[in-house]
């Protein structure tokens, strides 16, 4: 039977069960009545002696007898009128309140068909009842994470009082992680402010209760006077004010602090989150993206003027420093800029000695900056001063190199692979900042260029990149730095190269690369790649920086 058969056979069954149920709702043809709870229902033969055994061993003994009637008793009416409504349908509605006696019914009259559907709406219930179970879990680290975002939304704003004080209480809320803990604190009380002032008659008997749970020692002394006393004037009770005297004590006696029995001077735990930035296009190059790890949800944060691409980035004390690159007209540049993150502003800082582009930056413990190799696959290093503002040359590395990767482990250096010439770099090395030398290691197993290196724990991570035949690669290779050995682990599940990885809670997050938006997140413990992702913006060498 061809395709086009099937589709005629299943039209032609449709057509005579709709007749059917025609015949049914208007009592047509009927040659057995059912007699049940004293209600007829004016049925077929044909269609009871089809669905069930029950039926039929009644009507093999009956079958030439006219008007045929059948008793039942023991069930409730509107389990029937479901089961009717299967039978002439052949499909079901239900709700959880009536498949119980559904299910009953249909066993009572040996309805097999019936009972499959029962236990089938059943499956379904407890797994859709997991998927809510996950989707609350979900809401609730959306509440937790995005605090700042939801106060102003008409659903937190009517939010129960538990809930409420679920999220005041927990360690994990989050405002920004932009802003200090001070400023971060004085939103969370600024949120519960528009919480209770909504409905402020009948909630402000609870600003005491939920005043508890705010960091009040962490506000500044100005905020605590003006904002915080202001609210507790219009309670009908001194009961709030003892909060808050307690947390200008804590700022008058600092010496006294580590013994203080205060519970909520304890800073709330702070949830890193990647920015996502640069890139070729320069429509998007200034547009910096914010990716949440514990939410594996995107925003856009804010447009910059930045139209650099190519360059290499380091976060130091809330600011984006931004080195070398090209320009906006493609031109080679050893420009240095600061990005404050708070106050998003741009300011110009002491340019570097060489022009630079797909260098490598580091950021070392004591503000000491490391830029490494430039355009044209040099081993020249620079040293940036961030207090003095000022650059120095140091030790060059024993390869040239370009489109390679570095990391600091242990207050070393590791730099890995890149291209030299015409081909790409097997070659690791490590520089020691303290006595300003580089140590050559042991090389990689495959020779690698425009990869992406990250420490995890006691080992680095190198993964993907290309070729000297410019093939992609999805190769991973961890590098133990106290033995100086290799071993090759699982492949990532995407070939690509360009580009950027981070670590996050013990995990390797990958950001796209040169063909790919997919996100990637490997887990070092079992040695498994899953993708849980994709970057909203497609962007070729960019940055990504934990923060």
């Amino acid at each position: 039977m061809t395709d086009n058969d099937h589709q005629k056979q299943m039209q032609y069954g449709f057509s005579h069960m709709q007749w059917m149920q025609n015949f049914y709702t208007q009592g047509m043809f009927s040659d057995i009545d059912l007699i049940i709870l004293k209600k007829r229902y004016h049925t077929h033969k044909s269609i009871l002696y089809s669905v069930s055994p029950y039926f039929r061993s009644i009507l093999d003994q009956n079958m030439n007898i006219r008007g045929l009637e059948i008793y039942i008793d023991g069930i409730r009416k509107e389990s029937v009128d479901k089961v009717f409504e299967f039978l002439y349908k052949g499909t079901l509605e239900m709700t959880i309140e009536q498949v119980a006696n559904i299910l009953k019914l249909a066993e009572i009259l040996q309805i097999d068909e019936l009972k499959k559907n029962c236990y089938s709406f059943l499956e379904t219930v407890c797994r859709d009842n997991k998927k809510v179970s996950q989707k609350t879990e979900d809401i609730d680290k959306y509440l937790l994470c995005n605090f700042s975002k939801i106060t102003s939304h008409e659903k937190y704003l009517n939010l129960s009082v538990d809930k409420v004080k679920q999220l005041l209480s927990s360690d994990d809320l989050q405002v920004s992680s932009l802003m200090t803990s001070c400023k971060s604190e004085e939103q969370v009380f600024k949120g519960l402010s528009k919480w209770l002032k909504y409905d402020w008659n009948n909630r402000k008997k609870d600003l005491y209760s939920l005043m508890k749970y705010i960091r009040l020692p962490l506000c500044d002394v100005s905020f605590l006077l003006e904002e915080v006393r202001s609210l507790c004037c219009e309670y009908d009770s001194e009961s709030p004010f003892s909060i808050v005297l307690d947390a200008l004590r804590w700022h008058q006696m600092p010496k006294k602090r580590s013994s203080s029995s205060l519970t909520n001077a304890k800073c709330r735990n702070i949830h890193k989150q990647v920015l996502i930035f640069g890139g070729r296009n320069r429509n998007i190059s200034g547009i910096i993206d914010m990716y949440n790890p514990i939410t594996n949800a995107w925003s856009e944060l804010f447009h910059t003027t930045i139209k650099i691409t190519n360059f290499s980035a380091v976060i130091h004390k809330k600011k984006v420093l931004i080195f070398g690159g090209w320009d906006a007209n493609g031109i080679d540049t050893n420009e240095v800029y600061s990005f404050n993150l708070l106050t998003r502003t741009l300011n110009k800082l002491a340019a570097m000695k060489c022009k630079r582009w797909q260098s490598t930056a580091a950021l070392f413990v004591g503000d000491r900056i490391f830029v490494i190799g430039e355009d044209g696959a040099s081993n020249s290093v620079e040293e940036y001063d961030y207090v003095k503002n000022s650059w120095k040359k140091v030790a060059p590395m024993n390869d040239s190199r370009l489109k390679h990767t570095s990391v600091v482990y242990k207050d070393d250096i590791y730099v890995f692979g890149g291209y030299k010439g015409s081909s790409c770099l097997k070659s690791v090395e490590t520089f020691n900042t303290k006595t300003n030398k580089w140590k050559t290691l042991s090389p990689m197993k495959t020779a690698t260029s425009s990869l992406s290196a990250v420490v995890v724990d006691d080992y680095i991570y190198c993964i993907g990149g290309r070729d000297d035949d410019s093939y992609h690669l999805s190769n991973v290779e961890r590098y133990d730095p106290r033995s100086d050995t290799w071993t090759s682990m699982s492949d990532s599940l995407v070939k690509d190269f360009g580009f950027k990885a981070v670590c996050y809670n013990g995990k390797i997050i990958c950001f796209g690369g040169f063909i790919s938006n997919a996100v990637q997140e490997y887990d070092p413990a079992n040695d498994q790649w899953k993708i849980i992702g994709k970057m909203p913006k497609q962007r070729i060498c960019y940055n990504a920086l934990v923060f």
